[in-house]
């Protein structure tokens, strides 16, 4: 079979290491894969994007092909005007029919330019334009298709029930957010909603041994945006010191937008010889930090914003839990589905006192971590493998194959 994945960036770029792990899997269990960006940086960050490369096309987000490409379109493609229309009319609000429109030119490119792939099925990430894309090229070359739905991309609710009805099925990566979805679109094709989780690769020979360390390290891999909660964090760390628990590091591993702003607000705390904003991380090398046991413990302080953004189930979690290292996170969005039966410790969100007890009760209580670590890796490895999960995803895609 011939997968065509379309992505926002990867292979390319800092983002989306779990669909890069994905793509990876998706190789690994024999399927022929060609992946298509919507808007790929030029740079490789990630060292396993190298072993995708030969699979994926570079492409801008439009070109001067794309335009002829699209005007030919016009009066040659007798589908272009029904899709333009379709977009047009269930595109929520002008903002997002300009968002789609953008993507519309690439589109009609790929769509014309992938019929001599022999291309058997499409799969797009996201419920945003990287789908409106796959939609149209779906809709021009009568390819069956699929998406995934996170997080974030449900509730901006880009043409999703039209989508669920045009595509083969929708994969949503929490029970959480298919019951935000059933909200938006409702009931009507719930037959088409599958929860497939996200994973990750389950090491072996994972030690259970931990370091006599003098210093406790926390890290938090994540961009640096509001849903991540960072300075909830940075009040906790600053409860510890206050208590005079000094013997810790802490290290945000990401970029984004509040880089400035968090920066500020460890200056303001006092707090620059405790925690450290280096950037982001090739994500080989924050496995291989799991792997030498020099992270003590993961804290992802997510939060709800204003504007109702929440996380879907982190990654982030579940490679931290594959090496057997104990979690701390909040009780927000899909998190408690991966977190429940002890396998990490839940706080409320936006609370740095819990934050603050649940790092000592790590720090200091070896019998509870130990709990926290079995039970962690015992969560990802029974459900959150993504081998067993790659192998769903693929069962879903080829039967509907079959049933075309």
């Amino acid at each position: 079979m011939k997968l065509l994945y379309i992505t926002a960036q990867a292979p390319w770029g800092q983002g989306e290491t779990f669909i890069l792990e994905e793509m990876l899997e998706v190789k690994r269990q024999g399927i022929d894969l060609l992946v298509i960006p919507r808007n790929p940086p030029k740079e490789i960050f990630h060292k396993d994007a190298e072993e995708v490369l030969e699979n994926a096309v570079w492409l801008p987000l439009i070109n001067f092909k794309m335009v002829i490409s699209f005007l030919k379109a016009l009066f040659t493609t007798v589908s272009f005007w029904k899709i333009l229309g379709i977009i047009l009319t269930h595109s929520q609000n002008p903002w997002i029919f300009i968002k789609n429109l953008m993507v519309f030119p690439k589109g009609i490119f790929i769509a014309k330019t992938i019929q001599k792939e022999k291309i058997e099925y499409i799969h797009a990430h996201w419920g945003s334009t990287t789908s409106t894309m796959a939609y149209i090229v779906s809709q021009i070359t009568g390819i069956p298709w699929s998406f995934t739905l996170h997080r974030w991309d449900i509730a901006e609710n880009n043409l999703l029930k039209e989508k669920v009805r045009s595509a083969k099925f929708a994969r949503i990566i929490s029970e959480h957010g298919k019951n935000k979805l059933f909200e938006i679109i409702g009931p009507e094709y719930k037959e088409k909603i599958q929860v497939v989780h996200m994973g990750v690769k389950i090491p072996s020979g994972v030690s259970e041994f931990r370091k006599d360390k003098k210093i406790f390290t926390i890290v938090t891999p994540a961009n640096l945006l509001e849903v991540k909660g960072h300075k909830y964090l940075i009040n906790a760390c600053s409860i510890l010191v206050n208590q005079g628990i000094k013997n810790f590091q802490c290290i945000f591993y990401g970029t984004g937008p509040l880089r400035t702003e968090l920066e500020n607000l460890v200056k303001e705390k006092k707090l620059t010889d405790y925690i450290k904003i280096p950037g982001a991380i090739p994500r080989e090398k924050l496995i291989e930090m799991y792997r030498s046991q020099e992270i003590d413990t993961v804290v992802l302080p997510s939060i709800i914003t204003s504007e109702g953004e929440l996380e879907g189930i982190p990654v982030s979690l579940m490679e931290a839990m594959a090496y057997k290292v104990p979690v701390i996170s909040t009780n927000t969005g899909g998190i408690p589905e991966l977190l429940s039966d002890e396998s990490g410790v839940i706080v409320k969100e936006r609370s740095s006192e819990q934050l603050t007890e649940a790092i000592v009760e790590i720090m200091k209580d070896d019998n509870f971590r130990k709990k926290l670590l079995e039970n962690g890796y015992k969560k990802v490895r029974e459900e959150f493998n993504i081998n067993q999960n790659v192998k769903n995803l693929l069962k879903l895609i080829k039967s509907e194959d079959e049933d075309k």
